[in-house]
């Protein structure tokens, strides 16, 4: 009865975690104590205090209000990146478990070409050749970067539904192909995809950071939370909450969605139950 019990804990952290993000990002307007982008040459990196709780950057810019701002950035390309991967995936995925045959080898052939390359290598080759990247871009590129895991997931769980005798059933009555991948056979992969696309989001989020620190993401003065880590770096050891604030940010973030999609696994997997 233990096992349960960590299970739910780790899925009730992460996602406690999780919403603080997303009502951080909506409520951003009314919770940042400051415009995140209002620059004071009076009050350059200030430590924190009761004006400026996380104290201000080289700018003189409140980095609390620029962490809350810089939420709806991460979040918005996190979400919407693993929406364009998942469905990519998803169709991938279906097309070549539920066919099989020869359009099961291409499209699997397809994948490994991507597969062969590093995700993180392939996303920064493909935003080094944007002379003006844009959080747009970044969508895009993270978006089809990502599908190639996906696909084999999504392919995996098809080749095993298909076989059950309740699809074999509904051939045999004459349903379209169309109509059992879609009504019957990828409603199956919803547990299993679900965790896939919740640990994509904290991947997403992880490597905007970081492309962001490379001067490839999102770019100023857009409070990106990567661009702020890059920003303060050079006062590390003098004033270290110009990126000791938004480094936080990032772990937290990353920390609440990996534990959100450990957790959906947990739940949602009755292997991984049964083998506990």
């Amino acid at each position: 009865m233990r096992a349960p019990a960590r299970h739910s804990s780790t899925l009730m952290i992460g996602l406690a975690l999780a919403a603080l993000l997303v009502v951080a990002a909506a409520a951003a307007d009314w919770l940042a104590p400051a415009d995140p982008y209002q620059v004071d040459i009076g009050h350059v990196m200030e430590p924190p205090s009761a004006a400026h709780p996380f104290g201000t950057d080289y700018l003189g810019r409140d980095v609390l209000s620029r962490v809350i701002y810089g939420g709806r950035i991460s979040l918005a390309i996190g979400v919407i990146a693993v929406i364009i991967s998942g469905l990519v995936g998803t169709l991938v995925g279906a097309l070549a478990g539920y066919l099989g045959g020869w359009v099961d080898e291409v499209l699997m052939r397809l994948t490994d070409i991507v597969f062969a390359f590093p995700t993180a290598l392939f996303a920064l080759a493909v935003m080094a050749v944007f002379e003006n990247p844009t959080v747009a871009k970044i969508f895009i590129v993270l978006g089809l970067v990502g599908w190639a895991g996906i696909a084999r997931l999504v392919r995996s769980e098809v080749m095993s539904i298909k076989e059950r005798d309740y699809i074999t059933a509904a051939r045999a009555v004459g349903v379209s192909p169309l109509r059992i991948v879609v009504v019957h056979v990828l409603p199956n992969t919803v547990g299993t995809l679900s965790v896939a696309l919740t640990l994509g989001v904290a991947g997403n989020i992880l490597t905007e950071a970081w492309l962001s620190f490379l001067g490839l993401g999102a770019q100023p003065p857009l409070p990106s939370w990567g661009a702020m880590i890059t920003e303060g770096q050079f006062y590390l050891t003098s004033r270290p909450w110009a990126c000791v604030f938004p480094g936080l940010a990032i772990l937290l973030t990353v920390l609440g969605f990996n534990m959100l999609g450990d957790g959906l696994r947990d739940v949602l997997d009755p292997r991984l139950k049964k083998s506990l």
